[in-house]
C-alpha cells in the first residue's frame, strides 16, 4: 500500500512534536522548567542526571586531577634528574679536562728540564773543547788549516 504525501507529512510532524516534548517537556502551567545546565547541574544524554551519576563525574574530575598532579609531580622529578645528570657530566667534564691540562703542564716542565739538561751538557761539552784548544794553544801546538795536523 502506498500512503498520501498529506499522511506522510502529518507523520513527520506528529514525530517532530514528540521530539521537541521529549527535549522541552512543558509543566503542568504550560511554561518549560529550566534546563539542568541552567541549574548548574550536568546534562545526561537522557536530559536527567542520577545521583550516582555525579558522584561518578565526582570521582572522575578527582581522578583526573589526581593523575594530572601525580604526572606535574613525576615530570618534576625527571627534571631534578636531568639537572643532576647533567650537573654529574660537567664535573666528570671538567675534572677530565684537568687532569689533561695537569698533564700537559707536567709534560711542558718535563720537556723544559730535558731541554735545560741538554743545553747544560752541550755547554760544559763546548767548555771542556775550549779548554783542550787553549791548552793546545799554549804549549804551542797550532793545527794547520789547510791539513788539520798539528804544528810546533
Amino acid at each position: 500500500f502506498q500512503l498520501t504525501e498529506d499522511v506522510v507529512n502529518r507523520m513527520k510532524e506528529s514525530s517532530q512534536s514528540k521530539r521537541d516534548n521529549q527535549r522541552f517537556p512543558r509543566s503542568s502551567n504550560g511554561t518549560a522548567p529550566s534546563s539542568p545546565a541552567a541549574e548548574g547541574k550536568p546534562r545526561s544524554p537522557t536530559g536527567t542526571v542520577s545521583p550516582s551519576q555525579v558522584c561518578c563525574f565526582d570521582t572522575l574530575c578527582s581522578g583526573l586531577a589526581n593523575g594530572c598532579y601525580m604526572y606535574e609531580q613525576e615530570q618534576a622529578l625527571v627534571q631534578e634528574e636531568l639537572l643532576r645528570l647533567a650537573k654529574r657530566e660537567r664535573e666528570a667534564a671538567s675534572e677530565a679536562l684537568n687532569t689533561a691540562l695537569q698533564r700537559e703542564r707536567s709534560n711542558a716542565n718535563e720537556e723544559r728540564q730535558r731541554a735545560a739538561q741538554l743545553v747544560s751538557s752541550k755547554t760544559l761539552q763546548y767548555v771542556s773543547i775550549q779548554d783542550r784548544v787553549k791548552s793546545l794553544y799554549l804549549r804551542g801546538f797550532f793545527k794547520c788549516h789547510l791539513c788539520g795536523k798539528l804544528r810546533n
